[in-house]
């Protein structure tokens, strides 16, 4: 009776920590790959992506949130008319599509992992498939954005040049920036459950600093010091040249490629330091 009344304590200790070997990891990654497409593609399935009114929201949306910062400039600082109303409309535009294209993996990634707890603790697989799978999501959905665009500029006038060849490579980069950002802020949401709460401030924080509702032209010498350290910044400074027929600075396209490769750097390493973490604090 007191040998069956008597119970061995259970003892937790601390998860190994480190970074899991790469090779293995990265191979294990790879033959994902059919998988990653195809969750990306059935989540949006998922969210009417198929039907006539929900791809025409992915791009309505944007649409209308740059007519309302529109709205709020005309009344803020007359934006004139003609070919300046044109500039600022089209800025406008491209703008918003990208800097929805960052917040949607950055608000994405964050809960990734949350929102994947239940395939997390009962499947084995290499954990950045969540990041991954939300940053192509991401992608896909602002691909058809940019299409869409470029009615928009023609409509207003603005010239078209070879500089549009660069614009895959400023996707492209945008896109490792967004996948560092979201393995950053996945990993961060599962020990510090509150940054799901403060990410749409943090978000809404870094469009006010960023050259979404006004140009880098418009920025006062004084902050634009202070502004260019923005990792946003030289992939907007890109953009505009680029949609101005312009060739982008070279100066731009490699601060970018920097911000992207550091951000992708960091964030994996954060990732997969903690990732052995996940299922303890899941």
């Amino acid at each position: 009776m007191s040998s069956m009344s008597t119970r061995m304590p259970s003892v937790y200790e601390a998860t190994a920590s480190g970074l899991p070997p790469l090779r293995q990891y990265f191979a294990e990654l790879k033959e994902r790959r059919p998988f990653i497409w195809h969750l990306a593609r059935t989540d949006l399935k998922a969210k009417n992506y198929d039907t006539t009114l929900g791809r025409v929201w992915v791009v309505l949306d944007p649409l209308l949130a740059a007519g309302v910062y529109y709205l709020m400039r005309s009344i803020i600082r007359p934006v004139g008319s003609g070919a300046a109303r044109n500039l600022v409309l089209s800025h406008l535009i491209w703008a918003v599509f990208f800097f929805q294209f960052v917040q949607a993996a950055m608000n994405q990634g964050a809960r990734t992992l949350l929102n994947g707890r239940g395939m997390l603790l009962n499947a084995s697989f290499p954990r950045a498939v969540l990041p991954l799978y939300t940053t192509l999501r991401a992608l896909l959905d602002f691909l058809p954005t940019m299409a869409v665009y470029m009615v928009f500029q023609y409509t207003l006038k603005q010239p078209f040049g070879l500089s549009l060849l660069m614009l895959p490579v400023i996707i492209a980069l945008m896109a490792v920036l967004n996948l560092g950002l979201a393995l950053l802020l996945a990993t961060t949401t599962v020990f510090f459950r509150d940054m799901a709460n403060f990410l749409p401030y943090i978000t809404r924080l870094l469009m006010y600093v960023s050259p979404v509702l006004f140009g880098t032209a418009e920025i006062p010498p004084n902050l634009k010091v202070y502004l260019q350290w923005n990792p946003l910044y030289p992939f907007y400074a890109a953009l505009e040249q680029i949609f101005r027929a312009q060739w982008p600075s070279s100066t731009y396209l490699l601060q970018s490629a920097g911000w992207a490769a550091f951000f992708a750097l960091a964030g994996g390493i954060y990732f997969l330091v903690k990732e052995r973490e996940f299922a303890v604090r899941l």
